[in-house]
């Protein structure tokens, strides 16, 4: 089943337009996905190994006598190619990154369903206590005394903690601290203000952190005034964070607390805030974490680094006795996939684990397919090197992080990769960061996201870690359900990227000034095409859109044949500044403002030179630069017009004002056509959107 499998996703993955894009460009990929697809179909032939809980390694690995270890039966299989490795159902615990290279080209990773590979270790019910501890119990709230349990870590022989921080926009990504787990949910940091209700109102800020720093000053944390008197209760609490929109709407942050002065009602933090603190907005707000004296919701949970302990109140109506605890431990990548091709897991599920669930890295036509990842602390799947704020390579359990000098940067993550057929959830930081291609010579990768169900993803870090960051050239995003979540759904950088087919809801539920879909700040980041698409039910509050082409950012993307609802407060696409943006054909139906026109990137073109820089760096005058893209080499002198050549016209508006897109003729040739409403007939060369295929195409297996 699983040869047929892939055999028919190859073959439907190698008839798609961006497929033939990528064969074009990239000669060797056509190739290698016929080889990888005949080496599936005949790996009845090679190895066929096997891995039980109940195995041992002393095995020989066969069915009636399998291994106990995937590390095992994986280099049992290196004398082979083209192996099968069956998992039986059960957990398999990783203590540290299962790595897979190009000795392991061919091997795959089957299981038939019930199979956990997982990054922590289990919790038995003797090591869950209640607290006895009189200094811990005066300083719990008086209604859940007696009922807050803990758990000693050491004693698991748990000694790192991680940390909570800093952590949001602006930082690189950060494995989460140790979290726990009763039957496969994850509990919550305890917090005040409570889950579901609003932080509280920064006040006056005394000292904004880093926008005024006099001569010679270091970077320092910010104080600020707040109004409510319950910080008077965590006089004894030594590790408390507080998290926010300290500034902009945005830009999540998460920082250390330095002090209370509950006198004078003052909190200043350890570290500061990019745009420093401030005060007036709706969204300038704060909620404490970790606080033992909050632990209020079942639950709930607050971690005592200093005596390695961890204190939760048990979820409503769970029997804590009869549960499945588990705590998460492992900090990089559960499995690192370097180099290698064709390496396929199959049903096999991704859990409990502090950082990545897979990293992917160089090699071709690698598959993760028909799994639930979940249940971690940062993404779920990582395809691409990753580069920190000096421009250096780091390991990928830091996470991916795109400088905005380094254009060109090359993440190696190889071609024709796929995750597909997934459900992904309740991550910490985002789902994928999809990289691939190689934007110098405009190659296209081939790297794909399918048919995946992607929501509750940003349980540590809310902005700007979307269900996909793509980046690169010519990757793709079809068939997925992505939903629920506080900031962006899609996030892109790069070229001639493909999305169609999706169905987007509850996102940018959270903040300001945000679109479900982002592209911002390049304009030499062209030719994507967002298609066929089904966006709805998003960005319900303040200056936040559907899809956002901010700082004259993607420009000549082609957005058509897409089903717009109640997508976006402000407006629904927001052009702000960008040129050549086509947006046709496309169904509006009650969204307030379907067009907006803003004037972003002007001050980058005209004074800060960022633009020329990044178009001089890029190389738009040699090929294929210059032949893909020759409106780049008359972009810096026609300046003045921008922005110019977009385009809204011939689109159905439904409850959607027609004067909410007349008025915004900015710059030269851009046009906005008349659109009927409800009231009037049908436009006569309105294209048939095909609705019924769009979202998820099959169920998962498991």
């Amino acid at each position: 089943m699983t040869a047929r499998f892939y055999a028919w996703n190859v073959a439907r993955f190698d008839s798609s337009n961006d497929w033939k894009i990528a064969k074009t460009r990239f000669p060797i990929i056509g190739t290698v996905a016929k080889v990888m697809a005949a080496a599936i179909i005949t790996s009845s032939q090679a190895a066929e190994l096997y891995v039980s809980p109940s195995g041992d390694d002393a095995n020989l690995g066969s069915a009636e006598k399998p291994f106990l270890t995937v590390q095992r039966a994986r280099d049992a299989a290196r004398g082979d190619k083209a192996s099968t490795i069956h998992l039986s159902a059960g957990t398999y615990p990783l203590s540290r990154t299962f790595d897979l290279s190009e000795q392991d080209s061919g091997t795959h990773f089957v299981g038939d369903g019930g199979i956990r590979l997982t990054g922590g270790i289990e919790v038995l019910a003797g090591n869950v206590k209640p607290v006895d501890d009189s200094e811990i119990l005066q300083r719990l709230l008086p209604e859940v005394r007696g009922k807050v349990l803990e758990i000693d870590l050491q004693v698991l022989g748990v000694t790192d903690f991680g940390g909570i921080g800093p952590r949001g926009f602006g930082h690189p990504y950060l494995p989460a601290p140790v979290e726990l787990f009763v039957d496969g949910e994850p509990l919550s940091l305890s917090q005040w203000p409570k889950h579901g209700q609003s932080g509280e109102p920064i006040g006056k800020v005394l000292d904004d952190g880093t926008n005024n720093l006099a001569r010679g000053e270091r970077p320092h944390g910010g104080t600020f005034k707040y109004a409510s008197d319950r910080p008077a209760r965590w006089t004894k609490a030594e590790d408390v964070w507080i998290t926010g929109f300290f500034f902009n709407g945005y830009a999540d942050d998460t920082l250390k607390v330095k002090s209370f002065d509950v006198t004078n009602k003052t909190l200043t933090t350890v570290q500061r805030h990019g745009y420093g603190f401030n005060s007036g907005k709706p969204w300038n707000r704060w909620t404490a974490l970790n606080l033992l004296e909050e632990i209020a919701q079942p639950g709930e949970y607050a971690l005592d680094s200093k005596t390695g302990k961890l204190f939760f109140l048990p979820p409503a109506g769970k029997d804590i006795a009869k549960c499945r605890l588990a705590v998460s431990v492992l900090q990089e990548p559960m499995v690192s996939i370097k180099g290698a091709t064709n390496v396929v897991f199959d049903g096999i599920d991704f859990e409990c684990s502090r950082g990545i669930g897979v990293y992917i890295e160089r090699g071709a036509s690698n598959r993760i397919q028909n799994a639930t990842l979940r249940n971690l602390g940062e993404l779920a799947v990582c395809v691409g090197m990753a580069v920190d704020l000096d421009r250096k390579t780091i390991s990928p359990a830091g996470g991916p992080w795109r400088p905005s000098g380094d254009p060109l940067f090359n993440r190696n993550a190889g071609a024709g990769h796929g995750i597909v057929n997934c459900k992904i959830y309740n991550v910490g930081a985002g789902g994928i960061s999809l990289g691939g291609g190689d934007r110098r010579s405009l190659t296209a990768a081939g790297n794909f996201v399918e048919n995946c169900e992607i929501h509750h993803f940003n349980r540590w870090d809310r902005t700007y870690r979307g269900a996909i960051n793509m980046d690169g050239v010519g990757n793709s995003i079809r068939h997925c359900l992505i939903h629920d979540c506080p900031g962006v759904a899609i996030y892109l950088h790069g070229n001639e990227h493909l999305i169609e087919y999706n169905e987007i809801h509850h996102a940018i539920m959270e903040g300001d000034d945000m679109g479900a879909f982002y592209m911002g700040r390049d304009p030499t980041e062209r030719g994507t095409i967002v298609r066929f698409n089904y966006w709805h039910d998003l960005a319900p509050a303040h200056a936040t859109h559907c899809l956002y082409f901010d700082d004259s950012g993607g420009d000549s993307a082609k957005v058509y044949g897409n089903i717009f609802r109640k997508a976006g407060s402000l407006s629904t696409v927001n052009i702000n500044g960008g040129s050549d943006i086509i947006v046709t054909n496309n169904i509006f139906i009650d969204c307030k403002k379907p067009i907006r026109m803003g004037h972003g990137g002007n001050e980058w073109r005209t004074k800060q030179g960022r633009f020329e820089s990044l178009i001089k760096n890029i190389g738009c005058d040699k090929s294929p630069w210059r032949e893909r893209y020759p409106e780049l080499l008359t972009y810096l002198a026609d300046r003045p017009q921008m922005p110019r050549g977009n385009r809204f016209a011939n689109n159905v508006l439904v409850n959607s004002p027609a004067s909410a897109t007349n008025g915004f003729r900015m710059g030269n040739n851009f046009t906005v056509s008349k659109e009927p409403d409800a009231k009037n007939a049908g436009i006569p060369d309105f294209a048939p959107i095909p609705a019924n295929k769009i979202g998820l195409e099959f169920h998962q297996t498991h």
